[in-house]
């Protein structure tokens, strides 16, 4: 089975967001904002989902109150920009 190595880049242009991601954000206000996703397409590790050369996942880490969160962030990179298309938080193992 092949996996793919995350990639590690500066993105510039510009991000879009679905709806599912906004409504998120309202949920998730101690941490998470439009920014704070914007940081994480701009300079987290794109991981490509398997068959799918457009999608990507981001697992970014962050502080929420006393408790170390981890948020998957699925990304489709497009011809003109990239568009937020889900988050949620992984439960601990």
């Amino acid at each position: 089975m092949f996996h793919s190595q995350p990639e590690r880049r500066i993105y510039t242009g510009p991000i879009d967001f679905d709806s599912q991601p906004l409504t998120w954000i309202k949920k998730h206000r101690s941490f998470a904002s439009k920014e704070w996703f914007k940081s994480q397409v701009r300079y987290g590790e794109w991981i490509r989902e398997p068959n799918r050369p457009n999608d990507f996942l981001i697992y970014a880490t962050n502080i929420d109150g006393r408790r170390q969160v981890t948020v998957l962030i699925k990304i489709k990179r497009l011809e003109t920009h990239v568009l937020v298309c889900h988050a949620h938080v992984l439960r601990r193992k």
